[in-house]
């Protein structure tokens, strides 16, 4: 998902929730914005400075580390959690309506849990870019500012969960994905319903380009609580 709709449906959601019954509110609005356990501040700045250093899976092919190399140009390259979290960012950075809202991230995280990848960030509302939001979402973050104001001193964890696989040189994620809002788990037709949007074009702005690294990426699988990229090298 871009992070404009993750944040629309955030902001969404938490109106919502404050317009409820007290005691109700209350239960959801902890769920809503409860961080990640070992949640740092400094995960996304070490992402982001990652991001600008280069090109992780060229670096790992250059270097031969977690690489194993098979006939015809075959090629599995191995990746730790920390790996997959800057391969997120640079696939963010790619992209460049998502991409302006990375340095407002105060952490960015990658887990792997059996053969699910779960990743997303601690964002603070009114630390976000409003300039560079379309209008609809401009005026929920104003609104939503405005209507619980304690929502821009608290930070959001806003993520997504799912089985991903390669298809062309991105990373897909299918319809069993999962938006995480704090400790509020929504399918897509949740957020379809709350956002007004298409459950496709949902789909597709959760799919991530990975970065061009001279080989083309056929095949993922989890092994030992890692990544395991499979390609051929160009």
């Amino acid at each position: 998902m871009g992070a404009k709709q993750a944040v629309v449906l955030a902001l969404s959601l938490l109106i919502g929730l404050a317009a409820g019954a007290a005691a109700a509110t209350a239960f959801y609005w902890n769920r809503a914005t409860a961080l990640p356990i070992g949640y740092s501040p400094s995960g996304a700045a070490t992402a982001v400075a990652d991001v600008s250093s280069g090109n992780l899976l060229r670096a790992k092919l250059s270097s031969g580390q977690g690489v194993r190399y098979g006939d015809h140009n075959q090629v599995e390259i191995s990746l730790n959690e920390t790996e997959l979290t800057q391969l997120l960012a640079e696939g963010i950075a790619q992209t460049p309506q998502v991409a302006q809202f990375l340095p407002a991230a105060e952490s960015l995280n990658a887990t792997i849990r059996g053969d699910r990848i779960s990743g997303g960030m601690v964002v603070n509302p009114a630390d976000l870019p409003t300039q560079a939001l379309p209008p609809q979402a401009r005026q929920a973050l104003e609104t939503a500012l405005s209507t619980v104001p304690m929502l821009g001193d608290r930070p959001i964890y806003i993520g997504i969960e799912g089985s991903p696989r390669i298809d062309h040189g991105r990373l897909v994620l299918g319809d069993d994905t999962r938006v995480q809002i704090g400790r509020v788990n929504l399918s897509i037709d949740d957020v379809a319903r709350l956002t007004g949007l298409d459950p496709a074009q949902l789909t597709e702005k959760i799919n991530l380009a990975l970065p061009q690294a001279g080989l083309t990426l056929d095949g993922l699988e989890f092994v030992n609580g890692e990544a395991v990229l499979r390609g051929v090298t160009d």
